[in-house]
């Protein structure tokens, strides 16, 4: 079994008016936003499956949801629900664009050689 990391950063704080909290805290699971913060979500277009996976990442043809964060984060503070400085906290958290491209020679980290397989 694969252990999922996950990891939050703080990257600015924005005005309430822009959130839309569910009544009694419930959780929702529809895919229809709500409040500001939400539709400006919506406004920008998740990454598609890549045209070449092998490929460094860019931000036109061959993204990763790293790059639709920057996209989104950027939209936040263009419409002032967000400062500034979020753009460059979220910028340094990113992976290298060529982090996890690549293929692996064959064996490697399997503790099988080429001459055994």
């Amino acid at each position: 079994m694969s252990e999922h990391l996950s990891m939050s950063y703080d990257i600015g704080q924005s005005d309430s008016r822009y959130i839309e909290d569910p009544p009694g805290g419930a959780l929702i699971r529809d895919s229809l936003p709500k409040g500001a913060v939400e539709v400006a979500a919506s406004q920008v277009p998740p990454p598609g499956i890549s045209q070449n996976f092998l490929a460094p990442v860019n931000d036109t043809t061959n993204k990763r949801c790293q790059e639709w964060t920057m996209e989104y984060t950027r939209h936040l503070v263009h419409l002032g629900y967000l400062e500034e400085e979020a753009i460059q906290l979220v910028q340094s958290k990113r992976d290298p664009a060529t982090h996890g491209i690549g293929l692996q020679p064959l064996g490697r980290g399997s503790g099988l050689s080429r001459d055994s397989i």
